[in-house]
This record gives structure tokens, C-alpha cells and sequence, in this order.
């Protein structure tokens, strides 16, 4: 991955190199130069650098996979919730019904009971 800006060319690459070393620091502020040092800051080598291409790919790859995977997932975890609200929604309404019926025979009964039992009106 080779990127040409401002009459230079910026390369993306990997490093290499053995857990005991580490990257000398570079003339130019924040850069490491390919030059490896041990222990006490003696030069012991020289860093493998390998292209990133294959490596960008796969990230971009891994990525997309798992972006479709958690959407997917998301999507069917939203439509069980949906799915078990809907139906708590349907038990709720039923509920209602049935003690709207209740009390709707309820009070048809004491109306009625009321009607038989009120004495006549004296003349």
C-alpha cells in the first residue's frame, strides 16, 4: 500500500523482528528507522519489513463478515422482542376484555335483581 504525497512515498508495512529487540529511533521526529538494538542499546540487526496488502485485505474482510454477522443477529433479536411485545400486548387486550365482559354481566345482574326487588309505589 503505497501512498505519494507531497513528493514522497508513505509505504504501509509490517515488522518483523525478535521480542528481546527493539526499532532504533530515527532522525526524523516520531519515525523508527528499520535498524534493530538489544540489550544496553547496541545495534544488533535489521528489521524484516513485509508488504500489507494481504493483511489490509483480510482486515477489510474480517470486518465486513462480522458487520453482517452483528447485524443480522441485531435484527432478529429485535423481531423477538417485537414478536414477544405484540403478544403480551394481545394477552393485555384479552385481559381487558374478559373483565369488561365480567363486569358487564355483573352489573346486568344487579340492575336486574334491583328492578324485581323495588317495592311498589304506594298510591
Amino acid at each position: 500500500m503505497n501512498i505519494r504525497w507531497k513528493g514522497q512515498s508513505w509505504s504501509l508495512m509490517l515488522v518483523k523482528r525478535p521480542d528481546w529487540t527493539s526499532l532504533s529511533n530515527s532522525s526524523t521526529a516520531g519515525a523508527f528507522s528499520s535498524l534493530l538494538r538489544g540489550s544496553g542499546n547496541n545495534l544488533v540487526g535489521h528489521a524484516d519489513l513485509f508488504p500489507t496488502g494481504r493483511v489490509v485485505a483480510g482486515i477489510v474482510g474480517a470486518t465486513a463478515v462480522t458487520s453482517v454477522v452483528a447485524t443480522v443477529a441485531a435484527m432478529k433479536v429485535k423481531s423477538r422482542f417485537d414478536d414477544r411485545k405484540a403478544k403480551l400486548r394481545t394477552e393485555e387486550a384479552s385481559d381487558v376484555a374478559d373483565e369488561t365482559s365480567q363486569n358487564t354481566t355483573a352489573a346486568a345482574v344487579i340492575e336486574a335483581s334491583d328492578v324485581s326487588v323495588t317495592p311498589p309505589i304506594p298510591v
